[in-house]
């Protein structure tokens, strides 16, 4: 109980901090409304308060924050149409409202705010092209935009979404190939589109998906082998190649797979032994290959 008073504490000690700030920056906007900097640095205060009210289930109150957050960076950009922070940042708000309306199943909301933020970071790359910064967040803009098309059932926009993010992560790592959230979201992007062409019965290309997912995981983890987003990444990467492979009648293939989907998900165990969504996913594996070696002697 003290631990969680404590953190509550925390939380609302920084909503106050965040607060203040705002308050602090429309007092400078009264005296100069056109400073860009107060304006954006506004926008970006708003964007971690809605941030962290959104992380405690403060739902209405952070899209109130968000709301505000694009409000400021508008209002930048109509000072300065071309200027970066304000753009990128307002990308990055767009981006977060749109995940916390599709968590609250405000479905075509939530797409219209992925679309802008995806407009937004367009324009940020259309002024400077390398902004790796903004090419993930565009990526994620557009794979967040794929997973609501997937679960709304449009599986054509869905894959052509799935396609750009996996083409915006490739722009970043020409420019940076050493990337880690490029190389891992890449990973995601890829296993998704796999998911999504194996439910079309899309079979060989699911499987190209999931070996290209695969292989991004390998890359990000030769650049840091402990890395527990891409260990996690590659264990369900290879599970689900995994199972379309047993779907498929390719037994040797998938328990191969599988198998060494489990040795991800106990290296991922062993840097973070009380992450309990590996443990359950790590030991429904295992049950299910004991399950089939049992079958396989029984035979």
């Amino acid at each position: 109980m003290c631990c969680l008073q404590a953190q509550l504490s925390q939380f609302e000690a920084a909503k106050q901090s965040y607060s203040e700030a705002i308050t602090a920056f429309n007092s400078t906007l009264q005296i100069a409304p056109n400073d860009i900097d107060p304006l954006t640095n506004k926008g970006t205060a708003l964007l971690r308060l809605g941030q962290l009210q959104a992380g405690l289930s403060e739902f209405e109150a952070a899209k109130q924050s968000y709301s505000e957050a694009i409000a400021a960076f508008n209002s930048a950009l109509l000072i300065a149409p071309n200027f970066i922070m304000a753009l990128t940042n307002k990308g990055s708000v767009l981006l977060s409202l749109g995940t916390l309306q599709a968590g609250l199943s405000e479905f075509e909301a939530a797409k219209q705010s992925y679309s802008e933020a995806i407009a937004a970071l367009n324009s940020a790359l259309l002024i400077v092209p390398d902004d790796i910064a903004a090419l993930n967040n565009k990526g994620l803009a557009l794979q967040c935009l794929g997973d609501l098309q997937a679960k709304l059932s449009e599986f054509e926009a869905a894959k052509l979404s799935y396609s750009d993010a996996i083409a915006t992560y490739n722009s970043a790592l020409l420019i940076a190939p050493d990337d880690i959230a490029a190389l891992n979201n890449k990973g995601i992007a890829l296993g998704s589109l796999g998911d999504l062409q194996a439910k079309l019965s899309e079979f060989e290309a699911a499987k190209q998906s999931y070996s290209d997912a695969i292989a991004a995981s390998n890359s990000a983890l030769l650049i840091a082998p402990d890395y527990i987003n891409a260990l996690n990444n590659k264990g369900n990467e290879l599970q689900s190649l995994g199972d379309l492979q047993e779907q498929l009648f390719e037994r040797q293939e998938a328990l191969k797979n599988w198998q060494e989907a489990l040795e991800m998900f106990n290296r991922s165990l062993a840097i973070a032994p009380n992450d309990d969504w590996v443990r359950n996913r790590r030991d429904a594996l295992q049950e299910s290959l004991d399950n089939l070696g049992e079958d396989t002697v029984s035979s």
